[in-house]
């Protein structure tokens, strides 16, 4: 689901996870309209965790 969602899951969409009765929603919620500042917000909130568990 990691992945899926850093390739996939932009600004604006959500996917679901689904596991066993549970439904797990995923999305990036902007709150900034500069593209540069909104960019740096969303990558520096899982980056630090890919670089974690990828190496």
């Amino acid at each position: 689901m990691i992945l899926a969602n850093s390739i996939t899951l932009t600004p604006g969409t959500l996917s679901v996870d689904v596991k066993d009765d549970y439904y797990y929603i995923h999305w990036i919620d902007v709150t900034d309209i500069d593209e540069q500042k909104a960019t740096q917000k969303i990558v520096s909130g899982f980056e630090k965790y890919l670089e974690v568990i990828f190496g």
